[in-house]
């Protein structure tokens, strides 16, 4: 089988990573990651940083096509998509309206629950009620509907920050302080136990297809912890011991999300998988990590392709569409 070719771009394919946001590490990360692997296959590909000199700098380069690598706040929040959209560059990935629904937890889950899709029991709460109500009237009543063992996360954050595992009521208190530090809002959802799978999915000209799903084990005390996500020594990963049946339902489940949220090119679907072949899609992150220890790199191998060839074919998709 041949490659595609590789058109003339007229100027280079610019990698946008960094920014601002609690996750610009993780971002840099990503897109040395990607410009590297991009470079292999003959593309020019150049890292641009997400500051005041980006649109200067990308009309000055005449980009052909961004690829944005930025994470969590002004990457996934559909701000970065906005600027494109602004200033005509075309860009790999979903539109800015989109970033913007699928961005808030609270929001895109209740899009997948009334899809049918199933999702957590979850309750919002503000730091605004939890200052103004009082922690004593509310965390009872939590735990009464969701249960003693609870996650509780930012809305509107990723790569675990401010995410906390709660067994019992005395702990939920202080896991929403530490929470409210990423945001003004928290969802603290029912806890599922099972195995950690991801599905990557990506959109060619036969729509979207997910890759072959990858099993994420963490370390025992490192489920919830920012810096594992990207440690080699706390994170595994492993094609998932699923039956073919089962691997084949959560693909079909990434790809309905991906479509049910509306979003474009590439995402990927975060699941807990039961004892008993039940699942529940934690989330669905806009922007993919490319990272040498993220998931997308690895479910390209598993595929087998590559974190350039697919990243390639992603580009190619964007100029295809004029």
């Amino acid at each position: 089988m041949t490659s595609p070719s590789i058109p003339d771009l007229r100027g280079p394919v610019a990698v946008i990573a960094g920014g601002l946001s609690h996750e610009r590490d993780v971002s840099l990360a990503s897109g040395r990651n990607l410009v590297r692997e991009l470079r292999a296959l003959g593309i020019e590909a150049q890292a641009y940083d997400f500051d005041r000199a980006l649109m200067h700098a990308l009309e000055r380069d005449k980009v052909a096509v961004a690829f944005p690598a930025l994470h969590g706040q002004f990457g996934e929040d559909g701000e970065i998509q906005t600027l494109l959209e602004l200033i005509g560059v075309p860009f790999v990935g979903s539109a800015s309206r989109a970033c913007r629904v699928a961005y808030d937890k609270g929001t895109a889950r209740e899009l997948l629950r009334r899809a049918g899709i199933p999702v957590p029991e979850s309750v919002g709460l503000s730091a605004q009620t939890f200052r103004d109500v009082g922690a004593a009237a509310l965390m009872e009543h939590v735990m009464t509907r969701l249960g003693t063992r609870v996650v509780v996360k930012p809305t509107r954050c990723g790569s675990a920050l401010g995410v906390t595992g709660v067994d019992g009521l005395s702990a939920l208190p202080s896991a929403l302080v530490g929470c409210y530090a990423y945001g003004d809002d928290a969802l603290i959802e029912r806890f599922h136990d099972g195995i950690d799978v991801s599905v990557v999915v990506v959109e060619g000209a036969d729509g979207p297809r997910a890759l072959t799903p990858v099993a994420v084990e963490y370390e025992k005390g490192h489920e919830f912890d920012f810096s594992a996500r990207y440690t080699a020594e706390f994170v595994s990963l492993d094609r998932p011991p699923l039956s073919d049946d089962l691997l084949a339902e959560l693909g079909r489940t990434a790809c309905a999300a991906h479509e049910v949220l509306g979003l474009s090119d590439v995402s990927r679907s975060d699941f807990i998988v039961s004892a008993d072949g039940s699942f529940v899609v934690l989330e669905v992150a806009i922007t993919p990590g490319t990272t040498e220890t993220s998931v997308m790199p690895f479910a390209c191998t598993l595929s087998g392709s590559s974190l350039g060839a697919v990243a390639r074919d992603l580009v190619l998709g964007v100029l295809s569409r004029g």
